[in-house]
């Protein structure tokens, strides 16, 4: 699977999840910058305390963390055996969140995993997205996956 798509999972995977955990995305992309491949924007910060407000804030980041590398596994990627900047980063901000919330890593990668095979559809319409334009405004992103969301899970 070529780079550039497989970039394009891992942004567009969180997305969708953000998307459903219910953040605001003013803007999604795959155009390569100074340290990243690719980026979507989330108009939230995140809390450092461990509140029971904090701890489901940060749940939800450490499932936009797990979500990139879950999608571009799902699809039926390989994540780089080389040194990669952005998954360094990500798993190393996992492990400090996870600690700090006294959180589960293996239950919000379980977690993760079902929301995004749930809502494949959406994150593959996206993707589709991502490769045409490189950059999809957080309006249309969000356009694309409520067209083809599959609606609330059941259970």
């Amino acid at each position: 699977m070529r780079f550039r798509r497989l970039v394009a999972f891992h942004e567009a995977g969180r997305a969708v999840v953000a998307w459903d955990a219910g953040l605001r995305l003013p803007n999604v992309s795959i155009y390569p910058e100074q340290h990243t491949r690719g980026r979507i924007l989330v108009d939230q910060e995140f809390p450092s305390g461990v509140s029971d407000v904090d701890r489901r804030e940060q749940r939800v980041y450490l499932r936009l963390l797990a979500a990139g590398p879950l999608a571009v596994l799902m699809a039926g990627g390989k994540l780089p055996v080389e040194p990669h900047v952005g998954i360094e980063i990500d798993t190393h901000r996992i492990a400090v969140f996870a600690r700090r919330a006294g959180l589960e890593i293996d239950a919000v990668f379980r977690e993760t995993a079902v929301r995004l095979a749930y809502l494949w559809e959406p994150v593959e319409e996206l993707v589709n997205a991502l490769l045409m334009n490189e950059t999809v405004a957080g309006s249309l992103a969000s356009r694309i996956i409520r067209r083809t969301h599959p609606g609330p899970l059941l259970g």
